[in-house]
């Protein structure tokens, strides 16, 4: 049975406390008393009102100022570039002008510089002609000088035949002995060539026939190579082809079995007839079937029922066998429980071992969680009824996690039950007769004060909501199995969760509770009861021979100031442990699905590649038997050329001989006719004519050289003339029409210094505008800061009690009090930050005056205490870290967070240092301080009520 206190609900009186401490010298201190109403008693003093005026006739003088400025401004731009434009197209046609009067100049001047020009070519014509003619003169002096020298060498040489005309018949014999020589040395020479080519051509054919024999053998050779490498080519690539057998594992997917929950249950009349009762808030008593938006939900109610025997149709498929078999997704519906078919371990009877417990812990989980997806997914009309406020609505939860975090927590529950004699009818809390730190939500608060600290911390500004509460129920076993208790803590859970879904305006509170978004983790406790506990009327347990359990679980997690975002970014942090249940759960999921290899065999039809891998060293060897037989054939013929090649050598190399043997005997025969022809006297007359022949030729080649130098002197002469000639053309001409590029020039830097100086005059009167602006802005500043000064000095003393003004001596001035701030307005290049710069901004709420010097007093925060979420059918309270429950407690909490952020910017300012005097306590002071508080307090009494809740 699960506990049927759910809808008790506690209040708790949080009484509002306020404390007045009296100052030191000249600084008093109160305390803000944050009441609902305590912002509709503003005060505001003349002084303040004059400052708001000032300021803003500050800004509307500043902006008119700002904007009359923009308009001068913006008129000297346009007329800067009106300016520009209409110089420009002065500029321009000034330019065309010139070119047109330019252009109407040469026309005029058209037939005189047609006249220089046709006189500076017949000047250039005829000096040209006298270069050309002085040119040729010198060619003609140098032929002239060739042929006298021809003519005097033909006279030297007709002398030199008459003289040996004399010597004739003396000469011919020596030059017919000669002639002889030279035959008999000539028919050598051809004898001599014939036997060396005779030879050589022998070589050659016998060298051949050799190459031929050796050529036909190796290609042979080659062909039977290549065909031998061809077959076996042949043969690999057909066993390549074929088809063959290898080993295999194929993946088989094996399916466990999962007993599937069953909604249409039949149960005994009794059962149907006491009709649903569940802790639905709205029913007293049954609920009728006809309220269920789903009617399935309403059949899970039967699972309530001890070890689930009221069920008769024990359907076979919804009856597990063992733990592998339990469902994880938790869909609705009901599983049977049969003894002959149970297979699980056994439950000694002193409870359930450590391990068994993780067993339970993991399959919980995994049923909230499905509960949780399966409502979201197919339900969330229940789903968004209780996170519509939590930021949560049409947005997934994060999954559960059970881990050792929740153990201990779930462990030092179970602890604190069984220490104080708790039932399972009884939550963790203090009405159990348990005090307040034995209480869950004490265990949990403790667990987490680390975590929620930093969160309050990192999260300053934002609310950080607290989601924490408990869920109870019974768990029993008629058979002492491990499946038995858990597929009776299954049915009981189908009930607490699916059969509080009556509609979404009839929740119950273990549904509400587990519903909610903001919890991350759950611990889950199995309390073992005593025998006193199972005998008490309600206890709920039928069978009291085996062990039963309260179990309990205990959801925690935090909403980030309802912003889902943020929140599942705190959920998904690694703050909530190390998962217990993974092994637990991976052993069940692997049970009913997992994946074996199985051995087999598999045909393999080679493909191109694979026969072409498996043939790559035939094929290799066949191209290596081509490439070797291509080698020798190579080897052959290189060897065969070489003799070739050295046989031909050996033939030039006779030549070369026979051709020496010849010119020696030329030689010999020259000397002999030389020497006798010496002994006769006798000139020769070939070699006197030749050497008058050279030394003509000298003369010529020497004048060739001087006429090229001479030509080259009369083409420089010829360019310098058309340089010369051309260059007093030009002067001519621009004599007669002159150049107007320099006046263009000076028109174009004319326009240059008018947009230079129309840009000038437009800075210096931003310059202007900018220094009239901030002359003005601090002329404000000075009248603003001195009314802020009479406000400082007037308000020094004065103090706020609620709705009353006290008003305390004063024993000394302060140290600092005219150290005022600058109002600081808006530079002209901010402008648009003017409305929130600089402004005191209108009191809202009843606050001390102080000087500069004066330590903020930090108001001392209200105790409060926030109530616990407590039954299975509470709604599961949300409540902010650091407030109270309502919504008095929430402002209360609010205006303390402004006074602390107050007191971390008044810790920069460091107090006058003050005399041992003035550091005596001000007893008229403290007399009108204690009466002013007894009066406040006669007057509050503020009582906030705990039973807020953050939907």
């Amino acid at each position: 049975m699960r506990n049927s206190n759910t809808n008790n609900w506690r209040s708790t009186a949080l009484i509002a406390g306020a404390i007045l401490t009296a100052g030191v010298v000249t600084t008093t201190s109160t305390t803000d008393v944050h009441a609902d109403n305590s912002q509709n008693n503003a005060q505001v003093s003349n002084d303040q009102v004059t400052y708001d005026q000032v300021r803003a006739t500050a800004d509307q003088q500043l902006a008119q100022l700002q904007s009359a400025n923009d308009s001068k401004e913006a008129q000297q731009a346009t007329a800067n570039e009106q300016s520009n434009a209409a110089d420009l197209a002065q500029t321009n046609a000034q330019i065309d002008q010139l070119k047109a009067s330019h252009a109407a100049l040469e026309q005029e001047q058209a037939g005189a510089i047609a006249q220089a020009q046709a006189s500076t070519a017949a000047s250039i014509e005829a000096q040209t002609s006298a270069a050309n003619a002085e040119y040729q003169q010198q060619i003609n002096a140098q032929q002239q000088n060739e042929a006298t020298q021809r003519a005097a060498n033909d006279q030297q040489y007709a002398q030199a035949v008459s003289q040996a005309a004399e010597n004739q018949q003396a000469v011919a014999d020596i030059n017919a002995q000669y002639q002889q020589a030279l035959s008999d040395a000539a028919n050598t020479q051809t004898s001599q060539a014939q036997a060396a080519a005779n030879n050589y051509n022998s070589a050659v054919a016998k060298e051949n026939d050799t190459y031929q024999g050796k050529l036909s053998t190796q290609q042979a050779t080659n062909a039977e190579n290549i065909k031998n490498a061809e077959v076996s080519l042949a043969s690999a690539t057909a066993n390549a082809n074929k088809s063959y057998e290898v080993a295999t594992t194929n993946d088989v997917a094996v399916t466990g079995r999962v007993a599937k929950p069953q909604t249409d249950v039949k149960v005994p009349t009794y059962v149907t007839n006491y009709g649903i009762h569940l802790e639905v808030r709205g029913y007293n008593g049954a609920i009728p079937v006809s309220d269920y938006t789903y009617p399935e939900f309403a059949n899970t109610y039967y699972g309530e029922y001890p070890d689930s025997a009221v069920i008769t149709n024990k359907a076979a498929e919804s009856t597990p066998h063992d733990i592998s078999e339990m469902p994880l997704d938790f869909q609705p519906g009901l599983l049977s429980y049969d003894a002959k078919t149970d297979h699980s371990e056994k439950v000694s009877a002193d409870g359930l071992t450590a391990d068994q417990v993780q067993v339970l812990r993991a399959l919980s989980l995994s049923w909230e969680n499905g509960f949780r997806n399966n409502v979201f997914q197919n339900y969330r009309e229940f789903y968004n009824v209780f996170n519509k406020n939590d930021g949560f609505v049409n947005v997934a939860p994060v999954d559960l996690v059970s881990t050792d975090f929740t153990d201990n927590i779930a462990n030092q529950v179970v602890a604190n039950r069984t220490k104080y004699n708790v039932d399972n009818n009884s939550h963790t809390v203090i009405s159990s007769g348990m005090p307040t730190e034995a209480t869950y939500t004490s265990v949990i608060n403790d667990a987490t004060k680390n975590l929620k600290k930093n969160l309050t911390s990192e999260f300053n500004g934002k609310t950080v909501y607290t989601d924490v509460n408990e869920n109870l129920t019974t768990m029993q076993a008629g058979t002492p199995t491990l499946l038995n208790y858990a597929i009776n803590l299954y049915n009981s859970m189908q009930g607490m969760y699916y059969g509080e879904l009556v509609n979404p305006t009839h929740i119950g509170g273990h549904a509400v509770n587990l519903l909610r978004a903001g919890v991350r983790t759950v611990g889950i406790g199995f309390q073992k009861l005593t025998d006193e506990m199972t005998a008490k009327n309600g206890s709920g347990v039928s069978d009291r021979k085996n062990p039963s359990y309260a179990v309990t679980f205990d959801h925690v997690g935090f909403n980030i100031d309802h912003d889902a975002n943020l929140t599942k970014e705190v959920q998904y942090r690694n703050v909530w442990g190390t998962s217990t249940v993974d092994a637990q759960l991976n052993a069940i999921k692997t049970a009913q699905y997992h994946v074996n290899k199985v051995p087999g065999t598999k045909t393999v039809t080679p493909t191109a590649t694979d026969v072409q891998k498996a043939t790559a060293s035939e094929q290799q060897k066949l191209a290596d038997v081509k490439a070797q037989a291509q080698q020798s054939l190579d080897a052959l013929a290189s060897a065969h050329q070489a003799n070739l090649n050295k046989l031909e050598q050996q033939y030039n190399d006779a030549k070369a001989q026979v051709k020496a043997n010849y010119d020696a005997a030329v030689t010999k025969a020259a000397s002999v006719r030389d020497a006798a022809l010496k002994a006769t006297g006798a000139v020769d007359l070939q070699a006197y004519k030749a050497q008058l022949d050279s030394a003509y030729q000298n003369l010529v080649k020497a004048d060739q050289v001087a006429a090229q130098k001479l030509a080259a002197d009369r083409d420089a002469k010829i360019a310098n003339i058309k340089k010369t000639e051309n260059a007093k053309l030009d002067a001519k001409i621009n004599e007669l029409v002159p150049s107007i590029d320099p006046q263009i020039k000076q028109l174009q830097d004319q326009h240059q210094a008018v947009i230079a100086h129309g840009d000038a005059v437009l800075a210096e009167l931003k310059a202007e505008n900018k220094a009239a602006y901030n002359k003005l802005a601090e002329q404000f500043n000075v009248q603003l800061a001195a009314i802020q000064q009479r406000e400082d000095a007037k308000r020094a003393n004065e103090v706020r009690l609620a709705n009353n003004t006290v008003v305390l001596p004063t024993a000394v001035k302060a140290a600092n009090d005219g150290n005022v701030d600058t109002v600081a307005f808006p530079t002209v290049t901010n402008r648009l930050q003017a409305e929130t710069t600089g402004r005191v901004q209108p009191v809202s709420a009843p606050s001390i005056v102080k000087t500069a010097t004066q330590t903020p007093i930090v108001v001392a925060p209200v105790v409060t205490q926030t109530a616990a979420v407590v039954a299975t059918a509470n709604n599961g309270t949300q409540t902010p870290v650091a407030s109270t429950a309502d919504n008095k407690a929430t402002k209360a909490d609010n205006n303390e967070k402004s006074v602390v952020k107050a007191d971390t910017v008044a810790k920069k300012q460091v107090p006058a240092k003050k005399s041992e005097s003035s550091q005596k306590v001000d007893r008229s002071s403290m007399s009108i301080v204690a009466l002013a508080a007894t009066a406040l307090l006669g007057t509050l009494g503020i009582t906030y009520s705990s039973k807020k809740r953050h939907n």
